[in-house]
């Protein structure tokens, strides 16, 4: 009886290994954390400091930080006290061990909807899929929140399947801590409540039912959630320009403005292009962590959003969005998955279930439609979600082809099923093993060599994150608060001389007018090459101010 267990356990006791020896592949790999794990750092030193100033001043939710910051206080308290690296294993924890979790609840929602067949082969193919792997491997909030909406919509389903509130409670408590980390988490609260509303119009519930399901539903949501709000004094201003007092404009309000007639064409090009980004991309975390502030015009602009810009932006999202799903299949899984649609119609999956999972899949859709309209991209990590829903789907396709393929050539479906899973993995997993963020490098060695070689009062003026995160020394950053050197020396801490410049050359927000103002009161001596870009286009250089070289020379010679 116990051997009997055992084996039923043991493919996801392999799809968890499989996860977990990735992901340490990656974080042996990936020499850094990415440029918003640094901003989920501050968040949680905020949180440490000052926990309510940290919900009220931060847009980011602040469940990730938290876990972060406990994780980060077990390390230290382990002893391991290093800066920053203690805080890059806190924050790399919590996603690996969210990672894992994510391909046990991915086992257990498949399960319930069909069975364990279907059940093993989701949990492996999400256990493979490069992109679960990589944010399982970061310090970013996106898998501890894929793990809270994962759980959520498992047990809203588990409960619309077999009618029992007590899984729909649960549900709703799962939501809301998604909605802690993430925003979007709410959206399974939101999908469950359309469906057991809909479930009364169509008079598969009676009313009364309807009514204790929904309160049920609600309350136990709201009982969760509600605190963050309340203390924070704001649902989530995160990508909502009207929450915040004084918001950049919006993406389409960029190019309205650039498309009217009275606008000279240089203005234009002062509107930023969409993010394109990556895992591997220096996108910096303000793009969507800390949503750069805008002077209030004393008057507001004539915008008009015509049909036809409208009409062209959402296609550009549409085409943004179906480019991350891809990339989040990794596109050889994208076929299998639409056949196991097919098949999950010919297995007569209950429709409130579809009802369900299309809701609440349209609803994350179209939320990222909106970010597009709002911010200028969509990046592959926000379809995380969309793919652990549509796993069990992608396992039925996997069934399906050998069903089909064991039938027309006389072999045993499951060799079939195997063979193609296997060839599926094999295509995949040298993605899944690449190495992320070493084009950080360089901006690591200059900031490491500026705090050997600097004297006693000394700053740094740089365009990059890491120098701050890896650095002893006051830094004042070019970007979009100081868009010049003067800006930024402005905005530097008083009576600290900035002798050193580190900018990071053709990394995202770099402006090319930057090097001209630097040159004129720094010298160049240092210059490191980006190991990831071989035509040497993105470069770190190190200046030193000529004022700092005087004075070095005049020790030098008095003594």
């Amino acid at each position: 009886m116990d051997t009997d267990r055992s084996a039923k356990y043991t493919p996801l006791v392999l799809a968890v290994l499989t996860a977990a020896v990735l992901q340490a592949i990656l974080i042996a790999r990936s020499p850094t954390i990415s440029a918003d794990g640094i901003i989920f750092t501050s968040i949680a030193r905020d949180l440490h400091s000052a926990p309510i100033t940290a919900f009220r001043k931060h847009d980011q939710h602040p469940g990730y930080p938290a876990a972060m910051l406990a994780a980060t206080r077990t390390v230290q308290w382990l002893g391991y006290r290093a800066e920053p690296e203690s805080w890059t294993i806190g924050g790399r924890a919590v996603s690996y061990l969210c990672g894992l979790l994510c391909v046990v609840v991915v086992w257990r929602f498949a399960r319930d909807l069909y069975d364990a067949k279907v059940a093993n082969i989701s949990a492996f193919i999400f256990a493979v899929l490069p992109l679960p792997r990589l944010y399982g491997a970061e310090a970013q909030s996106d898998m501890p929140h894929t793990l809270f909406y994962l759980t959520a919509a498992w047990l809203a389903t588990r409960a619309i399947k077999t009618d029992r509130l007590l899984p729909l409670a649960a549900a709703g408590v799962a939501s809301a801590v998604a909605y802690w980390i993430r925003p979007e988490g709410l959206e399974v609260f939101v999908a469950a409540m359309l469906v057991v509303v809909w479930r009364g119009a169509r008079t598969q519930w009676p009313w009364r039912r309807v009514g204790l399901a929904a309160g049920t539903l609600g309350a136990a949501t709201l009982v969760a959630a509600a605190p963050y709000p309340i203390l924070a004094g704001k649902i989530t201003s995160k990508q909502l320009p009207f929450f915040k007092q004084q918001s950049a404009p919006t993406y389409i309000e960029l190019m309205a403005e650039a498309k009217q007639p009275s606008e000279p064409p240089a203005e234009v090009a002062a509107a930023p292009p969409p993010l394109e980004e990556t895992p591997t991309s220096n996108r910096p975390a303000v793009a969507e962590e800390t949503t750069p502030m805008s002077e209030p015009a004393a008057s507001e602009p004539d915008v008009r959003y015509t049909a036809g810009l409208v009409a062209r932006l959402g296609a550009r999202a549409v085409g943004k969005l179906i480019e991350s799903l891809c990339y989040g299949f990794r596109y050889v899984f994208i076929p299998v998955y639409l056949l196991g649609q097919w098949e999950m119609v010919r297995r007569g999956t209950p429709q409130r279930i579809i009802v369900l999972l299309w809701t609440l899949a349209s609803l994350h859709m179209v939320i990222l439609l909106w970010v597009f309209y709002v911010s200028g991209y969509i990046a592959s990590r926000h379809v995380l979600p969309l793919i652990g829903l549509a796993m069990p789907f992608t396992a039925l396709g996997v069934l399906c082809i050998g069903e089909h393929l064991g039938r027309w050539f006389s072999i045993r479906p499951a060799r079939v099923t195997v063979a193609t899973l296997v060839v599926c993995t094999l295509i995949v997993l040298p993605y899944s093993m690449r190495a992320y963020n070493r084009e950080f490098l360089p901006v690591i060695a200059a900031t490491r060599w500026v705090e050997g070689n600097a004297a006693p009062g000394t700053g740094i003026v740089c365009n990059s994150p890491y120098v701050g995160y890896y650095g002893s020394l006051p830094t004042t950053i070019l970007g979009p608060d100081a868009i010049s050197l003067e800006d930024a020396l402005a905005q530097g801490t008083a009576g600290v001389r900035y002798d050193f410049v580190v900018l990071h050359v053709g990394a995202h927000g770099y402006l090319p007018e930057w090097l001209p103002q630097i040159k004129q009161h720094y010298h160049q001596v240092l210059e490191y090459h980006d190991p990831t870009w071989t035509d040497r286009m993105r470069k770190v250089l190190v200046f030193e101010s000529r004022a700092a070289q005087a004075r070095r020379q005049a020790n030098d010679s008095r003594s």
